[in-house]
């Protein structure tokens, strides 16, 4: 059932974003046939103090926001997987949204994001999509493709020859998010890196300075943004934290980043907004 957050926020994307994007004729099908498909990959060099155990330096990549339905293109979710494939990463991130409104098709998506590779593995959250439809089906269907499927959940990870720990959190607009479940068995010295689908949520986590990196998605940056001004239209949960880096917490040592995502919702429009693939060459500050 959808929930009247959810409806709300989906009828005022339509209703905003309508006569502003069909008002420009070209501008909106550059939009949907043209920047949608315009997929750019994010290089960072990310510093983070991740603990003496932690290998010293290992690449992540991330995706997130797929929004794969019943009409959805395939042959772009396997260009996405064939360029984070090609990026070589150690480890890949997945932060929710897989769907959009049916989980009909998640078996099929399922099996095309199976492909990534990674040597120490592909690990996942889910978003607010995932939980509306079935919570259960779409992380079964990622588990059976041996994607690792984080639900208030932490682990450890052996990566170049140290330890990585990675949580995830279930959906905050939709699920239960629960950090003192995820943080059951950290040790002081931990220094965790969080998936939770919703950026905002960082400024509850910036509380426990074991968190040093949430990654998350949920806005697509906005889908449509305004050059000097930013997105037109975010939803519950991602007006804070739009897209790219912040340094969030009282302290400001919680690194956060902001994917723009994959695909999109109602209006199949990006515009100054382009679909991303990000891949952070991480140091770890703590073993240098």
């Amino acid at each position: 059932m959808i929930s009247e957050n959810r409806r709300s926020f989906l009828k005022r994307f339509r209703h905003f974003y309508a006569p502003v994007l069909l008002a420009g004729g070209a501008s909106y099908g550059y939009g949907t046939s043209l920047e949608r498909h315009r997929l750019k990959v994010e290089h960072h060099d990310l510093k983070l103090a991740l603990g003496e155990r932690a290998p010293r330096s290992f690449r992540a990549v991330s995706l997130t926001d797929f929004h794969f339905d019943p009409l959805y293109e395939e042959d772009f979710v396997q260009e996405c997987v064939r360029q984070a494939n090609a990026l070589k990463p150690d480890i890949v991130l997945l932060t929710g949204d897989y769907i959009s409104n049916t989980s009909s098709r998640i078996n099929d998506f399922a099996r095309i994001i199976g492909d990534l590779e990674a040597s120490t593995g592909v690990y996942a959250c889910l978003g607010n999509h995932d939980h509306w439809d079935s919570r259960t089906r779409v992380a079964g269907a990622l588990n059976h493709q041996h994607i690792s499927v984080l639900q208030n959940h932490h682990t450890r990870v052996t990566c170049k020859g140290g330890e990585l720990v990675i949580a995830g959190l279930q959906s905050a607009w939709a699920g239960t998010p629960n950090w003192r479940n995820a943080a059951d068995g950290l040790r002081k010295d931990d220094r965790v890196i969080a998936l939770v689908h919703e950026p905002d949520f960082a400024d509850n986590l910036a509380i426990d300075p074991r968190v040093a990196f949430q990654l998350s998605g949920h806005t697509h940056g906005g889908q449509v943004r305004v050059p000097g001004w930013g997105a037109l239209i975010l939803p519950s949960w991602g007006k804070r934290y739009q897209a790219g880096f912040y340094n969030v917490g009282p302290r400001k040592d919680l690194k956060l980043y902001v994917n723009r995502g994959i695909g999109t919702i109602e209006h199949h429009v990006r515009f100054f907004c382009p679909p991303e693939i990000a891949c952070f060459d991480v140091v770890n500050t703590d073993a240098v």
